[in-house]
């Protein structure tokens, strides 16, 4: 790529933004204050469209809270993200990073390929990009450039996938507990309960089927009807959510699933008697702070469990790193050549119109032309400007190209 066409298109990129918090510096409860749901998201979409941005997503997950676009200020990106957030603006610049440009678009890469993941090479993050996606379009704010942009970061991603070693092992939070779980002893005699039966409530549900078949699992929601069908689906114990206190001092191990903004396990729901472990998979945490404090309380948050399995497969994982980024280079290149050659796709579509009209002008004079001699003049010119493109990417004198495209078509005459 020529000076003139790296500096061209590094304008269009320099408008690419990302603004978020993520595990780095903010710890689960922080990230929390930034979560943003569906609705929230819908409401943020019809502000930047109000603001005449046409692309913009917000990646909403337990480590990170993202919102990307395509602005003429990253600060656009975060005026809007704060809009819809319960954390005030100085929290989120204490811990917020801001970036445009390159640097923005790999942070993209890396987030996608699980290169900046809390446990390295966890790919779950693919799908839930994906879902932010899903849910940006149909809410009409992905346009044209997003789209394409996203679809180089989705083939790097899945090449990292199917190409390295980079996601072997357990790659996320609901693996995690049961690779925690797997470490205590006689687990099949004790009594499990999950308070939570959404879809992440459901698979640690699933999982816990699978991995220790026939321990005693229970499972309640807020919503009864959820819980029981779950519970029906996986032939599980149901317990409704008025007795949360009583299932709580029957089972040995409570693992917390619920997405409310405020504590759902409370001191008041254990005796001072009894030992329990208790896995709060929830962000924001929803575990109430004090029970830690209790006596023969063992609390484990989100970020605790990514630590306790980091450790054994970090090593591993962090060899197939250069790897990655070596894919990674190759689909920047992919896409910065892209971008070259999209500058023109305008200027193409204008002179193949051009060229159209002219034949038009030519033969119209003329009683006797016929369909046949329309349709050569039309092929004559999607020639020439089928030749031009092919110039516009291999030579580098731009300022005659459009004048050999006339030259092509004459000769063609």
């Amino acid at each position: 790529m020529s000076a003139e066409d790296f500096h061209i298109s590094k304008q269009v990129l320099d408008r690419f933004c990302v603004a978020g918090i993520n595990y780095h510096k903010a710890d689960t409860a922080t990230r929390g204050l930034f979560s943003i749901n569906n609705d929230q998201f819908a409401k943020l979409a019809l502000a930047a469209k109000a603001a005449d941005l046409k692309s913009v997503f917000v990646v909403s997950t337990c480590n990170r809270t993202e919102i990307y676009g395509f602005a003429e200020s990253v600060m656009q990106l975060v005026n809007l993200l704060l809009d819809e957030c319960r954390a005030d603006r100085n929290t989120f610049f204490e811990y917020a990073y801001l970036k445009n440009g390159n640097p923005a678009l790999q942070h993209l890469f890396n987030v996608a390929s699980g290169l900046d993941s809390q446990i390295l090479g966890d790919y779950e993050i693919l799908g839930q990009i994906k879902k932010a996606i899903d849910l940006a379009k149909v809410n009409d704010v992905i346009g044209p450039v997003m789209d394409r942009t996203l679809n180089f970061v989705f083939q790097a991603s899945k090449k990292v996938k199917t190409d390295t070693e980079l996601s072997n092992g357990t790659v996320s939070v609901s693996f995690a507990a049961i690779e925690l779980l797997q470490a205590i002893p006689d687990l099949a005699s004790k009594k499990i309960l999950v308070i939570g039966a959404g879809k992440f409530g459901a698979n640690v549900c699933k999982n816990l089927v699978n991995y220790f078949p026939g321990v005693s699992l229970t499972v309640m929601n807020r919503t009864d009807d959820t819980a029981y069908a779950l519970s029906r689906a996986n032939g599980i114990l149901f317990s409704a959510y008025k007795n949360k206190a009583e299932a709580i001092t029957e089972a040995d191990v409570v693992i917390v699933c619920t997405n409310a903004n405020e504590p759902t396990v409370l001191p008041s729901h254990f005796n001072e008697v009894d030992d329990k472990l208790i896995l709060d998979l929830s962000v924001p945490v929803n575990v109430h702070p004090d029970v830690k404090q209790m006596k023969g309380k063992l609390v484990i948050d989100v970020d605790e469990i990514s630590t306790t399995i980091l450790d054994k497969t970090l090593a591993k994982r962090r060899d197939e790193v250069p790897k990655a980024e070596a894919i990674i280079e190759h689909y920047t290149r992919e896409f910065w050549q892209w971008l070259k050659d999209y500058r023109y796709a305008l200027h193409l579509k204008t002179w193949k119109s051009k060229l159209e009209e002219i034949d038009k002008l030519q033969l119209h004079p003329c009683e006797f032309a016929r369909d046949a001699q329309l349709k050569q003049q039309t092929v004559k010119a999607q020639k020439a400007v089928k030749q031009l493109a092919v110039n516009l990417k291999t030579k580098n004198d731009k300022g005659c190209q459009f004048i050999n495209l006339i030259n092509d078509y004459l000769q063609m005459s």
